[in-house]
């Protein structure tokens, strides 16, 4: 007996309006505070990081090691708190898409092995990023070995670290824009 294929329940145009513009909304603030704050405010602390010191590690040490490491490692938790949870579901209920989960084209909704084959591929989504970890741990211990860092050439501490901490009070009592010109590193005076 033949049996008419199952689709999952779409979303209606006005919601997948609401999500592109809440989309378009959320990409453009990161945007904005990337390039107004944390790419100057980076480019800052890398190019003297041989100065500087974060809770009694190395700036160096800890440049590189949050580069190749902690990046990877922050990819790893936010896919795993995204796909591992909805992949744990899926294995559960052994459905894709989810019961009540809405769609953006028509999508059949498969059982069985298939759906838990689906499953299994969202729990193991991170590896590829935690091996970029793993693999970055190494190439940063290289690096830190292979290179001499000349600390002569270093002047007087900067105030970048408390001007940010500052900064960061103010910006978030504050909704005036003068606030960004402050919260950016270029703009605090060195000692």
């Amino acid at each position: 007996m033949y049996q008419e294929p199952e689709y999952a329940e779409q979303h209606t145009p006005a919601e997948r309006i609401r999500i592109v513009i809440i989309g378009v909304v959320t990409g453009a603030l990161v945007f904005f505070i990337g390039k107004s704050w944390l790419f100057p405010w980076f480019r800052e602390f890398a190019s003297n990081a041989p100065c500087r010191n974060i809770f009694g590690i190395e700036g160096v040490k800890a440049l590189w090691y949050g580069l190749f490491v902690g990046m990877p490692v922050a990819v790893t938790i936010l896919i795993t708190s995204i796909f591992g949870w909805r992949g744990y579901k899926i294995i559960r209920d052994g459905q894709f898409p989810l019961a009540k989960e809405k769609v953006y084209r028509p999508t059949k909704v498969r059982r069985g092995a298939k759906a838990k084959l689906i499953g299994y591929i969202h729990l193991l989504a991170f590896l590829p990023s935690l091996l970029l970890a793993i693999w970055g741990s190494y190439q940063a211990k290289e690096m830190l070995r292979t290179i001499h860092i000349s600390t002569t050439t270093c002047t007087a501490s900067t105030e970048v670290e408390s001007g940010v901490a500052h900064a960061t009070f103010l910006f978030a009592t504050s909704t005036t824009p003068r606030v960004f010109a402050f919260f950016n590193p270029k703009t605090i005076k060195k000692v």
